[in-house]
Parts: structure tokens; C-alpha cells; sequence
């Protein structure tokens, strides 16, 4: 037999039901499979880690701050420069284990959600949109430093760069925009106007700005 417990006979105790049970395995822990799944069912993961863990979630709000950091110091950046910034950003991601995992959850990649103070999107979702319009990759390959890139000289970077909420311009001036099928969110069935609900009664001799009535503006004398 390939095990020298089972040659011995040295029987485990199961630390489920307590039953003493010889393994097939050298790293069998549980008698059988109702056992393993009946112990996997109680351990704590995700929120509840969070939730009961001081340390835990000390480290889950350093991360929380520090994303939001990078978000906000990218977004304070002038377009012409967010383009380096986001180079340095990959440079310092491709070296360093714990900001390329920061940056690159999948979580966040695949949730639309905003920062709550500035209706902005987060970092992760710039840096992947801004590595699939460049590199014509993902951000979490970009960043893998397993990964061979080509070239800086090769690559055409935006001269100025808005995120995904604009579609970049280039240096010739053109948009360059390629088909994105992470960009086919919902849209709203309709768009409130100004002017949607506009009283005819004042359709002659009304001036509108913006599809605001300027009748409703008292005329100081």
C-alpha cells in the first residue's frame, strides 16, 4: 500500500464525528465526504471574516482607502498626464504583488459601482479600460509580470485620456473607439427634458434656455 499508516494500521480520529477510520491519504482528514462538506459549510469567509475580525477588517479598510486614494489622485490629474500616470501605475503593479492585486480585483471589474462622494470610477475600471485600449488586454495580464508586453515605441498612447466615461482622443485627433462589449450597460427608456412637459399655452413668444421656461423668472425692472 502507498501509505505506511494503512500498513501500520494506524487509524485517525475524524475531527467531524470522532470516529477513528484508517485514511486512504496521506492528507485525508475526514473520514468521508458528508464529513468534509458538513466542516467546510461552518468556516467563516468573505463579510463574516470582516465582520468578526478586528484585523480583518482593519486591512479590509486600509485597502478600501487606499483604492480610493489611487481613484482620486488619478482623477485630480490633468488628462494630458493620466496616461503616464497610469504607466507608472502599471511599472510600479508589474513589481509589487499587493498593489497589482489591489488594482486588479475581480470583484470590482465586474461591478459598475461609483465612489459615493464624487459619482467617479474606481481605479481598477480606468486602469482595465485604459490597458484593453492600449495594450488590448486585461489589466490583471498586463500587470502579470509573466506577461511580455511590447514595446513602449510600438504602442500609441492617448494624448489626452478621460476614462471609460469619454472616449479618448488621440494625437491625431481622431476617437478611436473599437467595439467594447464591457461597455453595453443598461440605459435608461427615457430621458428627462426640459421641455417635456412644456405649457402651449406659452408657445408663442416664450424665450427657453436649455429647456428651462424663462417666464417663470421674475424681470427686474
Amino acid at each position: 500500500m502507498p501509505f505506511d499508516s494503512m500498513v501500520q494500521g494506524v487509524a485517525v480520529c475524524c475531527p467531524r464525528c470522532q470516529v477513528p477510520f484508517l485514511p486512504r491519504r496521506k492528507d485525508q482528514k475526514y473520514c468521508g465526504k458528508p464529513c468534509a462538506k458538513a466542516a467546510s459549510r461552518n468556516v467563516t469567509r468573505g463579510p463574516r471574516m470582516v465582520a468578526e475580525s478586528a484585523e480583518a477588517a482593519r486591512i479590509h479598510e486600509f485597502r478600501k482607502g487606499r483604492l480610493r486614494g489611487l481613484s482620486h489622485a488619478l482623477h485630480e490629474t490633468p488628462p494630458a498626464y493620466r496616461a503616464a500616470f497610469l504607466q507608472r501605475l502599471i511599472a510600479e503593479g508589474r513589481g509589487n504583488s499587493e498593489l497589482r492585486r489591489l488594482v486588479t480585483v475581480r470583484a470590482l471589474l465586474r461591478s459598475w459601482v461609483r465612489d459615493e462622494g464624487t459619482g467617479r470610477l474606481h481605479i481598477a475600471h480606468v486602469l482595465d479600460h485604459f490597458c484593453r485600449e492600449v495594450y488590448g488586454l486585461r489589466s490583471f495580464q498586463v500587470l502579470n509580470p509573466n506577461t511580455i508586453l511590447p514595446p513602449v515605441e510600438a504602442l500609441c498612447f492617448p494624448a489626452t485620456y478621460y476614462g471609460p466615461d469619454a472616449p479618448p482622443v488621440y494625437e491625431d485627433g481622431a476617437l478611436k473607439e473599437r467595439p467594447c462589449p464591457w461597455m453595453d450597460r443598461k440605459k435608461s427608456l427615457h430621458h428627462y427634458k426640459g421641455t417635456d412637459h412644456k405649457d402651449h399655452r406659452w408657445d408663442q413668444g416664450v424665450q427657453r434656455d436649455g429647456g428651462f421656461d424663462m417666464h417663470h423668472v421674475s424681470v427686474l425692472p
